[in-house]
């Protein structure tokens, strides 16, 4: 095994509206180790981000094998990263029960094939090979729902694949989501957003030499027909899904061919396109509705690799920058993969390349503010130990609007009257209120 060292950089920014951090996790000896961007690299279990507990989790590739950090270890903002298993290109989510499921490649023993390989982190259990393919297997990703089940999707010879798998590794019938002839499908991402789970992955049609963006649909068990995001004669490639909340719209990126050149396109969400000075790829993004959006890309215009970044909030607008610019770097960044307000990358000209994290902050509303008791006759939410109340104009007991945790994650519907919240974890919260474009940070106490 390869060692690693890790780095002690850790460096504030403070821009007009966020307090930036950014600093170096480890090294790595191959570039790209954060990639690529059709499956997410971060998965959190509670509250982002706070670098004293574990919270978030990072998985990432060397030459041997895959690795895995978490954030919280006390003394450190990340841990030192361990090895799992041989392989690459691992992806992992945070499923809705609470547990963190890990995919990623790998040659299977028996067959000597690369197949696509499944773990529940909160689980003991042995890796399950879920792909059980003889042709090569590639580019995985998961989502985990409320059931601790994982719905993984894969590419095998040109198509794309789906299975599930429980919480202690027993898998379902295999899928095929694609199920077209004569084309080529790569490069799928999976999530779930308010109307279901969605795959997007990208497709060439060899005879019309055709490239398309495509998404099925999964609404309660059943199979949707396939939809065309985008088509054109000019390449389309590398399609990354939104890191939703399970109760957002739909959001995506992928990169488009203009001519000579290669833009973004950021489809849904706040995302929206525009055109890009050079070539612009590997995009990934976290919305949350109307609110606020975090869009990163990587972009090569001024000759040396950079990452982009567009942030967006209703109160502001947008604001664009670059990740070298921020935060005064030299050397070359690319790879990037996020989670809300958290980023990583790989960085360097020549090996060994460091793995990188950047937090830019979420924007606030109000001040936030603890109290005993709830203030009658305010239009905004008050807090307390165990409810928040929200008056509104609406009905009592009629959903009003949203409580969301900092990554932007649904947490819970609100209602007008009293919302009980003993059950949530004690932190920092946001409301969002349905009547208006506001969005206020609030505290849940013990």
């Amino acid at each position: 095994m390869k060692a690693f060292w890790v780095c002690l950089l850790g460096v504030l920014v403070t821009p007009v509206f966020a307090q930036y951090e950014f600093g170096c996790i480890c090294s790595t000896d191959v570039a790209h180790a954060t990639g690529p961007s059709n499956s997410h690299k971060l998965a959190f279990r509670s509250e982002l981000i706070n670098f004293d507990r574990d919270t978030v989790t990072l998985v990432f590739q060397s030459t041997e094998s895959i690795y895995i950090a978490t954030s919280g270890n006390g003394s450190s903002p990340w841990s030192r990263p361990q090895a799992l298993y041989p392989g690459q290109n691992p992806g992992i989510t945070w499923g809705r029960s609470g547990h963190r499921h890990l995919v990623w490649e790998m040659v299977d023993t028996a067959s000597g094939v690369r197949n696509i390989f499944y773990r529940n982190l909160e689980y003991r259990m042995a890796p399950v090979n879920v792909s059980q393919s003889t042709v090569a297997c590639s580019h995985p990703d998961v989502y985990g729902d409320s059931l601790r089940m994982a719905h993984i999707v894969w590419e095998e010879g040109g198509e794309i694949w789906y299975r599930r798998a429980t919480e202690s590794g027993v898998i379902g019938d295999r899928f095929c989501v694609s199920g077209y002839a004569g084309v080529v499908c790569d490069r799928p991402a999976i999530e779930e957003f308010n109307d279901g789970i969605s795959v997007v992955w990208q497709m060439f049609d060899s005879q019309t030499n055709v490239y398309r963006i495509m998404q099925r649909r999964q609404v309660g068990g059943i199979w949707q027909p396939e939809q065309v995001l985008m088509e054109s004669t000019d390449p389309l490639h590398n399609p990354s899904v939104d890191f939703s909340t399970g109760g957002e719209p739909f959001s995506a990126g992928w990169e488009m061919g203009v001519g000579t050149n290669s833009e973004v396109h950021f489809h849904g969400g706040n995302g929206g396109g525009y055109p890009t000075p050079g070539s612009s790829t590997a995009p990934v993004l976290t919305t949350m509705g109307t609110v606020w959006s975090y869009l990163f890309w990587e972009e090569d215009s001024a000759g040396t690799k950079d990452i982009f970044t567009h942030f967006y909030y209703f109160m502001n607008g947008w604001s664009r920058s670059s990740i070298r610019n921020i935060f005064s770097i030299a050397e070359p960044v690319f790879s990037p993969n996020c989670l809300g307000a958290l980023l990583v990358w790989t960085q360097g000209d020549a090996p060994p390349y460091k793995v990188m994290w950047g937090f830019f902050g979420y924007p606030i509303a109000a001040e936030e503010r603890t109290t005993t008791n709830t203030k009658p006759g305010t239009q905004s939410p008050t807090v307390v130990r165990n409810v928040i109340l929200l008056q509104t104009a609406g009905n009592s007991g009629s959903v009003q609007g949203g409580l969301f945790d900092r990554t932007g994650r649904k947490v819970m519907d609100l209602k007008a009257g009293a919302n009980d919240v003993a059950h949530l974890s004690p932190g920092v919260y946001f409301v969002h209120q349905a009547q208006r474009q506001e969005l206020r940070k609030v505290i849940i106490t013990n």
